[in-house]
């Protein structure tokens, strides 16, 4: 094959992004393959590709439009901040009368059959990868696409011919990539199209054959996206190949035609642009308001994860008791570890998608102090490999029915679900040999942590991770957090606090101009986001004149609890009055397995604050805002800056753009309805009903209830407290944060001294305030 087809097809697979298993699920940015081209360019390319323009419809801004939501002056600003040519008379008769969409490209087997026909890969890849527990294995030891050219050459659903046309191809998928590519001489832009097109109509399979890739590397050369290329390509060719002459002459046509303009998608990006501006003017309000002043040192600071619904929580817990403050960081609190004893098949990831982990907690010799929780795991395995062995049907059913009809009686009777446990770490291990971790490491990880987090002042530190409960949800994982890979952020709590109290560790810091006050100690908790409990892991070494700070550090949770249930509850359709029936009804609706949305998760995110907790104080931003803290006196170099332009401000871009995604093209980068989700692989992803597509992305449970959407589709506005030249700089040196602004995936803007700005190539415009 050439290195212009190849170069093509690496593009076009290039541009699938990966999706992580149920779980370690994770929030994707659908587009990250893609973030190198402006967003409206995509979204052209989309609608061609795949009839789905990355945009809400025209009616949608319409109705935002008539109900004020957007303004005049917000269209205004958008048409002077972004170039459009459009007057607002002529955006506002385009929603009265928007013009047809253009036709997308169709398929071989959608001018056949009127339907893409691509269920029969799907069909393959869920047989191929549902090796149940297996973790990306396939005992047969075949590649995916001999392991689909050898199953539709035996499937008598398709005609002889076909099959007879599949075996002439060769084994070896990019030889059978090269024999097609030369038998159709398409232009490689054009084959690069057609190859996108048809990954897209699996996109549910290429995103995980891609996420095979990112994951375990060794595996993708047998499974990975290049294998469903292959596939694609070549039942794309047996399509061709029984059109008719006139059929495939406009077949060929159409991939040779160049793009359609971007006029009927311009206005409405416009309409989308000016809906974001409107969010932009009322959080430039809010910020804008005058803070309530910190006590000057404070008893406690409790650090909370940046995920959105700790905003809520920690304006509660501000407000029940002046002496508790709160900071924001990453749920995961810089610890990039694995949970060894999770099981025997795998350690468990509990780090963001992004990285990988460099520890491992546990024991260090599965067979010393840890052998009993590991031989209770492998029983239990070994019962979930036995329910899927052929032979079980008949079998384990009649044996165990008694046992497991007693099960799930005693759970339909629960009134809530199993609060998560989180048991203290027993050891830090370095992952690729198992040694101990030295203690240089361990002061780098403290270190790291407490500059992100300030230089905490209190004496009393607690940790506070997230975890979610819910029974009968795939999807839980999802609740979760997702800065530990899908996991909950309660161990990383443990282990971070663990090291913070470390006397080693406490005794190097001030060499490296760090001090921590006398007394200090850190102590971990877990923030349920289903019912705002937070429990507090406490420890018999905490010193005994801290007793009461922590006294009223749980005082006042209790009391932020009931006040972020109370906010929380209309949006839930929870009507109890009083506090504790409220509580015991928000319980209930993690341990009801029919229960299709136990909480809203992160429905509504729209912003991340890289700013002293001081600039936020006391200001309601209704849950939408991502809090981490950065101190810009004490980071004149900008590494802290820039290492959260890095990290925290990707990952809350991967969140904020699966939510939009999921929303605006529910379609293809939506998870469905839960009602009809059947489980893939027991943790490979859920198919809806009877189709074998793979759906990724939030259930439409998770975004609107029935016709009432409850989500808000905008890209993320980041807001730095900083310099506009350390700002500048930072975009200079890191490509991927200048693709993901200069292309508008996200909005820059930070806190300058007359308000809110946004950053632009051209220089920063001011937002200004709610309504003029």
């Amino acid at each position: 094959m050439t290195s212009s087809y190849l170069d093509a097809l690496k593009r076009a697979t290039d541009a699938i992004a990966p999706v992580w298993p149920l779980d370690q699920w994770i929030a994707v940015n659908p587009w990250w393959g893609l973030k190198h081209q402006p967003i409206e360019q995509v979204s052209q390319a989309l609608s061609r590709r795949a009839g789905q323009p990355m945009t809400m419809p025209a009616e949608f801004y319409r109705h935002a439009w008539e109900a004020g939501r957007i303004t005049s002056q917000d269209v205004q600003q958008a048409l002077r901040q972004g170039g459009y040519a459009y007057s607002e008379q002529s955006l506002v008769g385009y929603l009265a009368s928007p013009p047809k969409a253009a036709t997308p490209l169709r398929s071989a087997w959608e001018v056949l059959k009127g339907h893409d026909g691509f269920d029969a890969l799907a069909e393959s890849c869920a047989s191929y990868f549902d090796q149940h527990q297996q973790r990306w294995s396939n005992p047969t030891g075949e590649s995916l696409y001999p392991f689909w050219k050898h199953t539709v050459q035996h499937d008598l659903r398709w005609p002889k011919t076909l099959r007879q046309s599949l075996r002439t191809l060769p084994d070896e998928p990019m030889a059978a990539v090269e024999q097609v590519a030369a038998d159709w001489a398409l232009t490689p832009e054009a084959f690069e199209a057609l190859t996108h097109t048809l990954l897209l109509r699996v996109n549910g399979w290429a995103s995980w054959c891609q996420g095979i890739g990112w994951h375990s590397a060794d595996q993708q050369p047998s499974a990975g996206i290049h294998q469903l290329a292959a596939m694609a390509l070549v039942w794309e060719w047996l399509g061709v190949d029984q059109l008719t002459t006139v059929q495939r002459r406009e077949w060929f046509s159409q991939w040779q035609t160049g793009q359609s303009t971007l006029d009927q998608h311009e206005a409405l990006w416009c309409w989308q642009h000016a809906y974001e501006l409107g969010y932009q003017r009322a959080l430039a309000s809010v910020l804008a308001a005058p803070s309530e002043p910190l006590p000057h040192v404070p008893k406690v600071q409790a650090a909370f994860c940046i995920d959105v619904r700790s905003e809520r929580f920690r304006r509660h817990l501000e407000n029940a008791d002046a002496s508790v403050g709160t900071l924001g960081v990453a749920g995961f609190f810089g610890m990039p570890v694995a949970d060894a004893d999770t099981g025997p098949e795998r350690a468990q990831p509990r780090v963001p998608g992004l990285l990988k982990p460099a520890y491992r907690i546990g024991t260090p010799d599965p067979h010393a102090q840890g052998i009993q929780r590991y031989q209770q795991e492998s029983q239990r395995q070994s019962v979930r490999h036995a329910k899927y062995a052929p032979l079980s049907t008949f079998t384990l059913v009649e044996t165990t029915g008694i046992a497991w009809g007693w099960k799930l009686i005693k759970d339909s009777l629960r009134k809530q679900a199993p609060v998560p446990q989180c048991e203290a770490p027993e050891g830090l291990f370095h992952t690729y040999d198992g040694e101990p971790i030295a203690g240089h490491d361990k002061v780098a990880l403290a270190k790291n942590l407490l500059t992100l987090l300030g230089h905490p002042s209190a004496s009393l530190l607690v940790l506070v991770g997230h975890d979610s409960q819910s029974d009968n949800n795939p999807h839980h994982a999802g609740l979760t957090c997702g800065a530990c890979g899908g996991q909950g952020g309660g161990m990383n709590a443990r282990v971070a606090a663990a090291l913070l109290n470390d006397t080693e560790v406490q005794q190097a810091l001030p060499q490296m101009g760090i001090v921590l006050p006398s007394p200090f100690f850190a102590l971990a908790a877990t923030h349920c986001t289903l019912t705002d409990r937070v429990h507090v892991y406490h420890d018999e070494q905490m010193p005994e004149t801290l007793e009461s700070a922590l006294r009223a550090f749980e005082t006042a949770a209790q009391r932020a609890g009931a006040a972020t249930r109370l906010e929380r509850a209309p949006a839930l359709g929870v009507e109890k009055q009083g506090a504790t029936e409220r509580l015991e009804s928000m319980a209930m609706r993690g341990a009801d397995w029919s229960q299709p949305r136990p909480e809203w998760g992160l429905v509504n995110n729209a912003a991340l604050i890289l700013a002293p907790r001081a600039r936020t104080q006391g200001k309601a931003l209704d849950g939408r805002a991502f809090l981490h803290e950065y101190y810009p006196e004490q980071d004149p170099e900008g590494s802290v800056l820039e290492g959260l332009m890095m990290a925290p401000m990707l990952v809350a871009s991967w969140i904020n753009l699966q939510y939009y995604a999921s929303t605006v093209v529910p379609d293809l980068y939506g998870g469905g309805n839960k009602l009809l989700h059947s489980v893939v692989g027991g943790h490979v992803g859920v198919i809806e009903g009877n189709s074998p597509q793979l759906r990724i992305g939030l259930p439409e449970q998770s975004l609107r209830d029935g016709d009432t959407l409850h989500h808000e589709p905008l890209r993320l506005t980041v807001v730095v407290d900083a310099p506009k030249a350390r700002i500048e700089a930072i975009i200079e040196r890191q490509p991927v944060v200048a693709e993901l602004i200069h292309h508008r995936w996200l909005w820059l803007t930070r806190l300058g001294e007359n308000g809110l700005e946004r950053y632009s190539p051209q220089g920063w415009q001011p937002i200004a305030g709610e309504r003029e």
